[in-house]
């Protein structure tokens, strides 16, 4: 449905497009392993396909998909055969522009209760807010320098020294 929406992008007049695309079945308090495998298989099959067709389509370059999850999972399992909402998680980035195969941020040293970013039974604290996420993308999105904070309205409440760059999660396919 997105790619058939992208392809009639001139007849909306429009030069860039955002979709949110909801995946729901991953809250596994229970049959961890039997989640994983069913979703991740949805979801490799439609970003197959999805991308397969934006490189016919010469849209490849310009297109990045972002996976998010409105929280993580426990590092620990719980009773059920599954874990329990936590708070860090991670995103995943996937385009013709993306440079990617490296980890974005910081990763913890200690996943065990002792590390610094670990709560109890292996809940992470985020190191990075969903605006130092997002910023970047915006910025290679076309939203100049100055209107991040737009975009981005909590994005002064955390240090510009560990901010993400545009230039960290894009290769320039201009030059």
């Amino acid at each position: 449905m997105v790619a058939r929406l992208i392809a009639t992008r001139e007849l909306r007049g429009v030069d860039r497009d955002f979709f949110f695309i909801p995946h729901s079945n991953w809250d596994a308090h229970n049959k961890l392993e039997w989640n994983l495998n069913t979703n991740l298989a949805d979801l490799d099959n439609a970003i197959n396909a999805f991308s397969t067709e934006m490189k016919t389509e010469g849209l490849w370059d310009s297109t990045t998909i972002i996976q998010a999850s409105d929280f993580g999972r426990s590092l620990e399992p719980n009773g059920g055969d599954g874990t329990d909402h936590a708070w860090g998680g991670n995103y995943m980035m996937i385009g013709g522009a993306v440079s990617g195969g490296k980890i974005v941020g910081k990763y913890p040293e200690v996943l065990t209760d002792d590390g610094p970013e670990i709560l109890e039974r292996g809940r992470i604290i985020p190191t990075l807010s969903w605006d130092e996420i997002i910023a970047p993308i915006a910025e290679w999105a076309g939203v100049s320098h100055g209107s991040v904070k737009e975009v981005c309205p909590n994005i002064d409440n955390f240090p510009e020294t560990q901010r993400i760059k545009a230039s960290d999660l894009f290769v320039d396919l201009t030059g």
